[in-house]
């Protein structure tokens, strides 16, 4: 009974940041905007400050699943974000232009970025500054932990541990470490006395 009513206060308190947002995406566009709004939504604390932020982020975002946790002091820069059903994500966390399949677990820390080269690259030939971001794509029943960093895709029930820096395409099922992000091997068995 309580969580209804949780949710209907949010949806109110969430209104605010709605229209701010709808104001500033004429002024500034959508990304600036979803940025500024996403500071705001951020701050809130406590079960009413979750509750706000998934009222928000299912109007702001391109799409956002059911149940969804959205970790205190959580960003979104990208209103092209997408989210699935179910998903966990931890506080203190970075989100770009990202989709996210059902039952992913993203610790606190994380930083999902819009690929390899969010900020240009000298290499590229394109000025540092200038986006030339790209979707990544996080599958489902993926787990990330604490502090990585992924500028690439993580396959259907991944694991990237914790402080990993993944800079390219992680396999389903694979579980990377490291910087750079590289597959974990299985520790063999111990050899049996004779």
């Amino acid at each position: 009974m309580l969580k209804p009513i949780g949710q209907i206060t949010a949806t109110i308190l969430a209104l605010p940041l709605l229209v701010r947002y709808a104001l500033l995406k004429r002024v500034l566009g959508r990304d600036r905007a979803l940025s500024l709004t996403s500071e705001s939504a951020a701050r809130r604390a406590g079960l009413l400050g979750l509750y706000t932020r998934q009222a928000y982020y299912h109007r702001a975002l391109e799409h956002c699943g059911r149940d969804v946790h959205f970790g205190y002091q959580t960003l979104f820069s990208k209103p092209t974000a997408q989210i699935g059903d179910r998903v966990y994500i931890g506080r203190f966390c970075t989100v770009g232009d990202v989709h996210i399949g059902v039952d992913t677990r993203i610790a606190d820390g994380v930083q999902l970025l819009s690929g390899r080269h969010h900020h240009g690259s000298a290499q590229q030939g394109v000025e540092l500054g200038h986006n030339t971001h790209q979707t990544i794509r996080i599958g489902k029943g993926v787990w990330i932990g604490a502090n990585a960093v992924v500028m690439a895709d993580v396959g259907d029930g991944a694991i990237v541990g914790a402080g990993a820096v993944v800079t390219r395409t992680v396999a389903p099922g694979e579980a990377v470490g490291g910087v750079p992000a590289k597959p974990l091997t299985q520790q063999t068995q111990p050899r049996q006395a004779a």
